[in-house]
C-alpha cells in the first residue's frame, strides 16, 4: 500500500514537471515571436528605402528652357530705313554671338525642344528674317556662314522672283546649306482685317506654293506685321502649322502655346550693347 501511495506521489511530481516544462515553451515560444516581428519590421524599411532610392535618385537638375528668336528683316545700308541693318552692323552681332558661345539652331529643333522632349546646345539662339529680301541671300548668308551661322526665312509668296526680293533658286541654295524657308502668307496682309475665307486663303495658299516650290514640308509662319487675334491664331493652326511667331517682344518658353511665340527685334539703331542686353534678359 506504501509503494502504491509512493508510486502515484511520484507520477503526480512528474506530471507537474512536464506541465512547467510544457508553459516554460509555450512561454519561450511567446517571446520570440515580438523578436522576430521586430526583425520583419527592421527589414521592410530598408527594403523599402532601398527601392525609393533606385526609383527617385537624385534628379539631374535641367536649366529651363528659354531661347532667344532674332528677327531681322533686310540687311543692307540705307540711311533712314529700320527695317534695314546696316552689314557691318549685322557682322559685328554676328561677331559677338560666336564670342559668346551661341549655336543656331532651326525652328524644327526649337519645336522638338519646347513641346517634344528634344536637346539643345548650352547656348542657343535661332535667327530669323521676314519676308524674304534678296540681300538674306546676297549679304546675310555669307556673313552667317562665315561665323558657322543658319537662319530660317518667312518668306511672302508671291515676293518670290520679285525684284529685291529672292528667287526660287536662291532659296534652293540656302536650303541646301541648313538654312529653313517657312510661310508668311501670300500677300502680307493685316490678317485681323479680313474675313475668315481670306484669311484661310492666305494661309493655305502660302504654305501649298512654299511646298510645291521647295519640294519639303512648310511647318512655321510669322504673322505679317505682328497682326493676329484669336480667331487668326486658330487659322493658322488649322492650315497645319506648328508654330507661329508674332512681333511681341521677349523670348520663348514651354510656357507659350504654340502660335504665340515671342522674338527679339533686331533693329538699325540698337546698337551692341543694346543687342547685348537682350541677349542676356529673357524679359527685356
Amino acid at each position: 500500500m506504501l509503494k502504491k501511495i509512493i508510486r502515484m506521489q511520484f507520477l503526480l511530481v512528474l506530471f507537474q514537471v512536464v506541465l512547467l516544462l510544457g508553459v516554460s515553451g509555450c512561454s519561450k515560444e511567446k517571446a520570440l515571436s515580438p523578436t522576430s516581428q521586430m526583425q520583419a519590421d527592421l527589414v521592410k524599411p530598408s527594403q523599402t528605402s532601398s527601392e525609393t532610392s533606385n526609383t527617385t535618385g537624385s534628379p539631374s537638375y535641367q536649366k529651363p528652357i528659354e531661347v532667344p528668336v532674332l528677327y531681322y528683316h533686310s540687311v543692307l545700308l540705307e540711311e533712314g530705313n529700320k527695317v534695314r541693318m546696316p552689314p557691318d552692323q549685322f557682322e559685328a552681332q554676328m561677331i559677338y554671338l560666336r564670342d559668346k558661345g551661341y549655336e543656331s539652331v532651326s525652328l524644327g529643333q526649337l519645336y522638338q525642344a519646347l513641346y517634344k522632349g528634344g536637346d539643345l546646345p548650352a547656348k542657343p539662339v535661332v535667327i530669323t528674317f521676314d519676308d524674304g529680301y534678296e540681300d538674306n541671300y546676297t549679304i546675310a548668308f555669307p556673313i552667317l556662314k562665315k561665323y558657322g551661322f543658319t537662319a530660317s526665312v518667312f518668306v511672302v509668296s508671291s515676293y518670290i522672283n520679285g525684284e529685291g526680293f529672292m528667287s526660287e533658286p536662291q532659296l534652293k541654295e540656302l536650303i541646301a546649306n541648313g538654312w529653313e524657308i517657312e510661310g508668311h502668307t501670300v500677300s502680307h496682309p493685316y490678317l485681323t482685317q479680313m474675313d475668315k475665307h481670306t484669311v484661310i486663303n492666305e494661309l493655305k495658299h502660302s504654305k501649298e506654293q512654299l511646298e510645291k516650290v521647295l519640294g519639303q514640308p512648310v511647318n512655321f509662319f510669322a504673322y505679317p506685321y505682328g497682326d493676329y487675334n484669336v480667331d487668326v491664331a486658330q487659322a493658322v493652326k488649322d492650315t497645319g502649322y506648328l508654330m507661329a511667331f508674332t512681333t511681341e517682344r521677349g523670348w520663348v518658353n514651354p510656357n507659350l502655346d504654340e502660335w504665340h511665340l515671342q522674338r527679339v527685334y533686331c533693329f538699325t539703331d540698337m546698337g551692341l550693347n543694346e543687342f547685348s542686353r537682350r541677349l542676356q534678359d529673357p524679359n527685356y
